[in-house]
């Protein structure tokens, strides 16, 4: 399952996060420069949120060719920064005398912090015309949904899944082929202080990233490679964050990342049991080992700050994605040549530890960590 014709096979997870997800948008088009020359072959994509946008707009894209997938991409963050109602206050550099990614860091900004404030005392049921928009802009970006909703798409076009949270039942919703539609990518994307929640068949859904951010058990199935595009830091080196803002923003962050450790760490634990056990079965079918790739780039994530996941300016996406395509490079250089014969990235070291709870467990995490930030 690594390899059609030498071809490495991966599934992409892509993780949500606002205006940041526009890092993905850069990895995705270095990505599709290696899918360009058969180098790469993407079979799934999961994503949440910002990840779920990227995520169908790349996979609609690709049922024509790399340059429409390229093209969908550029669309759809054009899009999201025009549909602001904020794109023309925050259309310029936070900052001019710092330089990036500095410049971009709106966690003491007045404006930034009122409408956090506006957020804890208001409701989006009482401002119904700040209303989600990412519905028309999907419509642009994707005319014809049948498009991604083909149970079997043909060769070179993956396989789609989106993330979102019922509300009711406290419960994972994905969405995957013959599910795909402008509300469900709502939903996936739906923050529940600023859009009211999304109804679908009479369910109710807000942002997939409580439940998963990204889901990686729905790419099991069809890849033994999981490329996860992630993009709230796993670690950040300073000590706690201070404003309120900041620690607000801190704990979203958290809470979104764990789900991302817990699936890791899950996945890991199976493939220990097939050392014990090689006849393993899930769904009816063997069960092989699952390698892990990840692109982050939690430095930069950490120095733009949180809340300017919320400053939807053009120029900051394309630093996103600059940032995103320098990420996506190294990892090309470095990871690709490994891709389905090993995992590329300290798993027990930087997830599994994680989970273990230990001080000594957590000690390792934080040497793991500093030796790969220096």
């Amino acid at each position: 399952m690594a390899e059609t014709n030498g071809i490495p096979k991966v599934g992409l997870a892509l993780q949500g996060g606002g205006a940041h997800a526009a890092f993905t948008w850069g990895v995705l088009d270095r990505l599709l420069d290696e899918v360009d020359k058969g180098e790469l072959s993407i079979v799934a994509i999961s994503g949440t949120s910002g990840g779920a946008l990227n995520g169908a707009a790349c996979a609609y894209g690709l049922h024509d060719s790399v340059p429409e997938a390229k093209r969908a991409l550029d669309q759809l963050w054009t899009l999201v920064g025009e549909a602001s109602p904020w794109h023309s206050f925050y259309n310029f550099p936070n900052d001019v005398l710092k330089k990036p990614p500095e410049r971009w860091n709106v966690d003491s900004n007045l404006m930034v912090i009122w409408q956090g404030m506006l957020q804890q005392v208001s409701s989006p049921y009482a401002t119904p015309w700040l209303s989600n928009s990412i519905g028309s802009i999907m419509e642009k970006v994707i005319p014809d949904f049948d498009v991604i909703n083909q149970k079997v798409p043909r060769a070179g076009v993956p396989k789609l899944f989106v993330a979102a949270t019922d509300i009711n039942l406290t419960a994972l919703r994905i969405f995957g082929p013959g599910d795909h539609s402008e509300k469900a990518l709502m939903a996936s994307t739906c923050y529940p202080t600023l859009y009211e929640a999304v109804e679908i068949d009479g369910r109710f859904y807000w942002d997939g990233g409580y439940m998963a951010n990204p889901p990686l058990n729905p790419l099991v199935d069809d890849v033994d490679d999981i490329l996860s595009v992630l993009i709230d830091p796993l670690f950040v080196e300073n000590g706690p964050p201070h404003l309120p803002r900041q620690i607000v923003n801190r704990i979203n962050e958290l809470s979104f990342g764990a789900s991302w450790v817990t699936e890791v760490s899950q996945i890991e634990l199976i493939n220990e049991l097939l050392d014990e056990n090689a006849n393993l079965m899930h769904r009816g079918k063997p069960y092989k080992k699952k390698r892990f790739h990840v692109i982050r780039a939690d430095g930069f994530m950490d120095k733009v700050g949180a809340s300017s996941k919320s400053t939807p300016c053009m120029e900051f996406f394309c630093a996103l994605r600059d940032a995103g395509w320098a990420a996506a490079e190294s990892w090309v250089r470095d990871c690709l040549p490994r891709v389905g014969k090993a995992t590329t990235f300290e798993l027990k070291e930087i997830v599994k530890k994680r989970t273990e709870g230990t001080d000594e467990a957590i000690h390792t995490v934080h040497q793991a960590e500093r030796l790969r930030m220096h």
